[in-house]
């Protein structure tokens, strides 16, 4: 079953390191009302960090795990999807296929090119863990309902990040509770940095018309947030 609304993620290589970046697509693999991303990712030699996205919609868990990655590709992590999303167009550079296949008992190609990384800085090390901020080129709206937790980084400058992707091994995970005030109490976070999460009254919307600034925090389980 796929999900009827949209969203996406973005991987980079830093430092030898793959790094997943969620952006927003919504299209991805969906199972009991959750979405989940599976993505591809190209590298473009333009820096460490600019990357391509290709998210496949109609893959199942087992059929993107089968896939062989060929050379100058990378796999992205299998992330649960946390707001609703909205695509409100998707990019086209000359000389880059807009979708390209990986899966034969899918017909057609179908991962299609949703994003891409612009650039990047490493933020540091936290317990054996990458944490990087990125730019991804995209077009999205995130929407996180009234009545939903919501997982909240804070920078030492002020600059608020919402939690929007988080790594899961199946699609009928249990742990984390998302809905929990305890759900990433353990989690590390980069130093200096403050977790908050709260409940909000009203819906909370983050809208990308051009460029998203993205906090990705490697190892397993992986995560992402967006910069309000």
């Amino acid at each position: 079953m796929r999900a009827t609304s949209k969203l996406c993620s973005v991987a980079v290589l830093c430092m030898g390191l793959s790094v997943l970046l969620n952006c927003s697509d919504t299209s991805s693999a969906s199972e009991g009302g959750r979405t989940f991303t599976l993505k591809m990712h190209k590298a473009t030699g333009e820096n460490n960090f600019s990357q391509l996205a290709y998210e496949c919609s109609a893959c199942t868990f087992e059929q993107f795990a089968a896939i062989e990655v060929p050379d100058g590709w990378s796999k992205g992590t299998t992330q649960v999807i946390l707001p609703e999303g909205e695509l409100l167009g998707t990019p086209t550079f000359d000389g880059v296929p807009s979708s390209v296949d990986f899966v034969d008992e899918i017909p057609g190609q179908e991962f299609r090119l949703i994003a891409k990384t612009v650039s990047g800085q490493l933020v540091g090390f936290r317990q054996n863990r990458l944490v990087v901020l990125v730019d991804v080129m995209r077009q999205t709206r995130f929407r996180f309902p009234a009545g939903k937790r919501v997982h909240e980084l804070t920078d030492p400058d002020g600059n608020t990040f919402v939690l929007f992707g988080f790594e899961v091994e199946s699609a009928d995970f249990t742990s984390p509770d998302f809905m929990s005030a305890d759900a990433l109490t353990a989690y590390p976070i980069p130093t200096g940095w403050t977790y908050s999460t709260y409940i909000p009254s009203t819906a909370i919307i983050l809208e990308s018309k051009e460029i998203a600034t993205v906090l990705s925090i490697t190892g397993t389980p992986s995560s992402v947030w967006q910069k309000r």
